[in-house]
């Protein structure tokens, strides 16, 4: 399953309709959704706000997409820090990450680079969960 993964290559898309790959955490919510906490400001947001159209795809830390791995469609939708959905998708990745999660978020209060936080929680597509 692709919540199995350490990261993921989260494929957003632009306005003029070119492919974004960013990797991200990705974590498995109880009812089959995934999703992952990022900057409200960045702009994976907001090419989600636009197109909430994403594709999800294991990859390496850097983003290097691993060879012959199968690609998952779905779709994004954006949470605000105050929704139930956040709290569920940010315990699940501090669970799944431990002393990495710690650290990134440390560190990340530091920086309001990207704004408030929020999550991006996805809906897959039944055919890719297998």
């Amino acid at each position: 399953m692709i919540s199995d993964e350490r990261y993921v290559s989260l494929s957003t898309w632009t306005k003029e309709g070119n492919r974004k790959r960013t990797p991200v955490w990705i974590a498995l919510l109880d009812d089959g959704r995934v999703g992952f906490t990022t900057g409200k400001k960045s702009w994976k947001v907001k090419r989600i706000l636009r197109n909430p159209s994403v594709d999800l795809q294991p990859c390496n830390s850097k983003g290097v997409l691993k060879a012959d791995s199968k690609v998952c469609e779905g779709g994004a939708r954006v949470v605000d820090i105050g929704e139930k959905e956040y709290t569920l998708i940010n315990n699940a990745i501090r669970k799944k990450y431990g002393i990495q999660y710690l650290l990134i978020s440390f560190f990340g209060h530091f920086s309001k680079k990207h704004g408030e936080g929020c999550a991006i929680i996805i809906s897959l597509e039944k055919e890719t969960l297998s």
